[in-house]
């Protein structure tokens, strides 16, 4: 298989505005009316890269106005509770975190999982995230990252989801049991009596 260099693909892009491990997408949220940037990463575990990456999306962040979200593989952890059976780069986390407060973005609570990534002799770490800008969490209000069940790799999805979804009503229940009580039928009857007369059958 080719290898084909950082240079090759600029040369071939034009300029230096392609970049390996990042997507930049700007666009409209047909149903919300919502312009947005999404952010897409998949950085190096390497410190240098990593640090070169996040100056890199510093500076783009300033040349748009829409909202980000920011979601993908960061390779760094925020924390040592990110972490477990596994150790890594104490300067690499802090420049992260740096990232994440110079572009005025939010991390909030994984639901579901404590780390995302998963390796031989149970080593495991949080690399996966999303990172939004506050508006999002201002006009989704139950915005929430869900750590899905992993499958082939050895990350797990995140998905990234509006917990207030109106599913349509929720579906009535009625136990038999309830029918053994003496008070049951005229506590029903009573109840219903403001929406019409109705028939009963005992099937």
């Amino acid at each position: 298989m080719e290898m084909i260099s950082k240079e090759e693909v600029r040369k071939l892009w034009g300029d230096d505005s392609c970049e390996f491990r990042v997507l930049i997408i700007e666009g409209k949220w047909v149903n919300e009316d919502l312009e947005a940037v999404l952010v897409n990463i998949y950085a190096s575990n390497i410190a240098t890269a990593q640090s070169n990456l996040w100056g890199k999306l510093s500076e783009l962040r300033s040349k748009f106005t829409s909202p980000w979200i920011v979601g993908g593989d960061f390779n760094v952890v925020r924390c040592r509770s990110e972490r477990s059976c596994c150790w890594g780069s104490e300067k690499g986390t802090k420049e992260f975190e740096n990232f994440i407060f110079d572009c005025n973005l939010i991390d909030f609570p994984l639901v579901g999982k404590k780390f995302t990534w998963y390796g031989q002799e149970n080593k495991k770490n949080r690399l996966d995230r999303f990172l939004l800008d506050e508006f999002w969490l201002l006009k989704m209000k139950d915005l929430q990252q869900i750590g899905l069940k992993r499958s082939v790799s050895d990350h797990i999805p995140i998905l990234l989801a509006d917990a207030e979804v109106d599913w349509g009503p929720r579906p009535f229940k009625f136990i038999n049991g309830w029918l053994k009580k003496k008070d049951c039928m005229g506590l029903i009857k009573k109840e219903w009596k403001p929406y019409g007369q109705f028939e009963w059958s005992n099937c």
